[in-house]
């Protein structure tokens, strides 16, 4: 399968810029929206009122605690009548809640899709042979990421293209039915003809490196590189499949990332490919969609030389089209000389090379710390209550 590289030259950004009139907005956003319900979804607007106003409420009241804690201070010392301690609590308390909902509206508010910016991104997509879908969506075909937790889609790009490839932004919530902790950003995501060892590159100028929610890979698993690679990524693989790494990033692919891809993790995981950043990447901003296409021509033209890589500490199967009886007879002469054939869907990688250990991260261990401090402030502040 050919696979032809991105040419950032040939990208038309002027849609993404360029001045738009008020009647064209509306007549384009009428379909729009009668094709796209959900851009006009009232529960999104409710989710950033209640986070401007539950964010305003408890940083005002953070502000007049810390005041009181001052005055009580200045009027009785340190050894005052008691109401220091539980004000001074419950402005901890307040604190954090007014960042978490300050930040949870900053969020929203990135994201929230106005009738021009679906416009620009509607044209853009057209001029680049792309399709837009405005989201949000919850997918589970990208498997590898929704086996993490509840994926969510907005502004999905796609293009016409023999291999496929999806750009979106996303929210990723932990947990099988995502009530753990959420991690946003974008990603570029391509679809690859075989499965691939789980191998990741952390970019040393990526946003958030390591405060991020996600879990970092354990550090065992590093694997050092000729040159300066080391300088700009932090490559993961699998122990034992130092080798594939290497055969897979050849010093030829690593020049290309560190001359074309910045700012993005790069990511292997079964039969997908992943430029990942902390940051949305389809938005109006040519920079960053030059930055995205320059990424993935980095490897465009590698992915066919990773596509027959094959993984030698499987049992070796015919790769001949064979009948039912045919295939179950193998299957039962491997069983007899004491090898479990690999089952189907998974004989491409190893058990060992699927997926990487994980460890948690700075910042995930962060807002573990930070959510028990803050229940045991509640308690506290509670008891000094009674």
């Amino acid at each position: 399968m050919h696979t032809t590289e991105y040419s950032t030259t040939s990208l038309q950004t002027a849609a993404l810029t360029e001045r738009v009139k008020r009647r064209d907005v509306r007549e384009f956003y009428r379909a729009f929206a009668a094709r796209y319900p959900t851009v006009r979804n009232r529960y999104l607007r409710v989710q950033r009122v209640v986070m401007f106003i539950g964010g305003s409420v408890t940083l005002l009241g953070a502000l007049l605690m810390a005041l009181g804690s001052i005055r009580e201070i200045y009027v009785g010392g340190l050894n005052g009548d008691g109401d220091l301690v539980p004000m001074a609590l419950n402005g901890v308390w307040m604190l954090g809640l007014g960042i978490l909902f300050t930040w949870s509206f900053r969020r929203l508010s990135t994201r929230r899709g106005t009738p021009s910016r679906h416009y620009r991104l509607a044209r853009f997509a057209a001029d680049n042979g792309l399709s837009y879908e405005p989201g949000p969506v919850i997918v589970k075909h990208v498997k590898p990421w929704a086996d993490r937790g509840v994926l969510r889609l907005t502004r999905v790009m796609r293009p016409v293209s023999q291999r496929s490839i999806e750009f979106a932004n996303y929210e990723l919530r932990a947990g099988a039915a995502g009530t753990g902790g959420a991690r946003f950003g974008g990603f570029c995501a391509v679809r690859l003809a075989t499965r691939l060892p789980h191998i990741l590159l952390r970019a040393q100028d990526g946003p958030a490196d390591q405060f991020t929610l996600a879990a970092l890979p354990d550090r065992a698993q590093r694997l050092s590189l000729e040159g300066d690679f080391d300088d700009h990524f932090t490559l993961y693989c699998p122990e034992e499949y130092e080798r594939d790494a290497l055969y897979l990033f050849t010093p030829d692919v690593m020049a290309r990332l560190i001359d074309r891809v910045h700012g993005f993790d790069v990511e292997i995981i079964d039969d997908w490919l992943f430029f990942v950043s902390s940051r949305d990447v389809v938005t109006l901003d040519p920079r960053a969609w030059q930055g995205l296409y320059d990424a993935v021509a980095a490897l465009s033209d590698k992915i066919d030389r990773w596509e027959r890589w094959r993984d030698d500490r499987l049992p070796s199967v015919p790769r001949v089209a064979a009948s039912a009886d045919a295939v179950a007879e193998n299957a039962a002469g491997l069983i007899a000389r004491g090898v479990k054939p690999p089952a189907a869907g998974s004989r491409r990688v190893a058990k060992s090379g699927r997926r990487l250990r994980m460890r948690l991260g700075a910042g995930e261990l962060l807002g573990m710390i930070a959510f028990g401090l803050l229940m045991i402030g509640a308690v506290v502040t509670i008891f000094y209550s009674l």
